[in-house]
């Protein structure tokens, strides 16, 4: 079977990866178009279109996919299938009622819960204690689709957004061929999305990602977890705007009596800092001062002299 791949983003990677090891044939891989990146603000290319380059895959990287010459060229190479996993943009009906037997909708969530553009994040944010890999058909209403397959899995306690993302993105590369040979031998079956049922992961922009010490511990400890690596939690110290990359929830300690919320309680010798929150106590691992490399979370209270009763800046 033919199929066109759309991605653009490392959640994509191993699902392509996948289908270029079963018995289908990839005849062209859409990304997105090249960005400028970093400081020198260079156009880059997406980690999608390095890799279809680096395979000798055929690849487009169109600024829209309306534009008649796109929708000509995946018309003319006939595709069974159209795949799509995180692509960033929406298909429009021009393209994707254009393969013979489907377009899927790879998405990281258990749909219809978290239809949209942060998936992964919004289930660490939220507390979920599972989540999953969703196909679905492709429709012109975001991840509304009707649902050929899921598998869902348990969100570790400590898991960050990027660690779950790859996790999902190789349940995701399985479950996918699996689909395709489903739908080879007529087994494929389809089952409606609840619309009540439905959620919205909003898109991620870098100053959601600021900590409110008001919030109780587990709720900055998920915070932290899901806004790994980008646009990651942060606070401030002296100033400086400082990345939370890491932490632990201390179970055995709900609160240091007295304490405003975002005061240090202890600095653990070559381990960690304790803050206190709003309800509870946030052990702080690993940290990233503004211009700075990344450090342990005690380099950091040895290099500025942190002490028991200083405080980080709340919103």
């Amino acid at each position: 079977m033919k199929i066109v791949f759309f991605g653009s983003s490392e959640f994509s990677i191993p699902i392509l990866q996948s289908l270029l090891s079963s018995s289908h044939s990839v005849v062209l891989v859409i990304t997105t178009p090249d960005r400028k990146k970093g400081r020198g603000q260079k156009l880059g290319a997406s980690i999608v279109k390095r890799f279809a380059e680096e395979t000798h895959l055929p690849v487009a990287a169109p600024e829209k996919l309306s534009i008649a010459s796109v929708v000509e060229q995946v018309k003319k190479l006939g595709p069974d299938f159209l795949v799509i996993a995180s692509y960033g943009k929406m298909v429009p009906e021009s393209i994707f009622t254009l393969p013979k037997i489907a377009a899927l909708n790879i998405h990281p969530s258990l749909l219809p819960k978290h239809r949209g553009a942060s998936p992964i994040q919004s289930a660490i944010l939220e507390g979920d204690r599972k989540t999953g890999v969703s196909i679905a058909d492709v429709t012109k209403e975001l991840d509304s689709g009707d649902l050929f397959a899921q598998i869902e899995t348990e969100i570790g306690e400590n898991e960050n957004a990027l660690e779950l993302s790859e996790r999902l993105a190789e349940i995701g590369s399985k479950l996918v061929v699996k689909t395709l040979e489903e739908f080879c031998v007529g087994k494929i079956s389809r089952m409606k999305q609840d619309p009540s049922q439905a959620s919205y992961a909003r898109k991620l922009h870098r100053d959601c990602a600021q900590i409110d010490w008001e919030k109780p511990a587990p709720y900055i400890h998920n915070q932290v977890r899901a806004y790994y690596p980008w646009p990651s939690a942060f606070t401030f110290l002296v100033g400086k705007r400082l990345k939370i990359l890491e932490t632990r929830l201390i179970k055995t300690q709900a609160t240091a009596i007295g304490n405003t919320p975002g005061t240090i309680t202890d600095v653990i010798p070559n381990k960690a800092i304790h803050v206190q929150t709003q309800n509870g106590l946030l052990e702080l691992i690993h940290v990233q001062l503004e211009g700075r490399r990344e450090m342990t979370a005690f380099e950091l209270a040895l290099g500025q002299r942190l002490r028991k009763g200083d405080r980080f800046a709340s919103i």
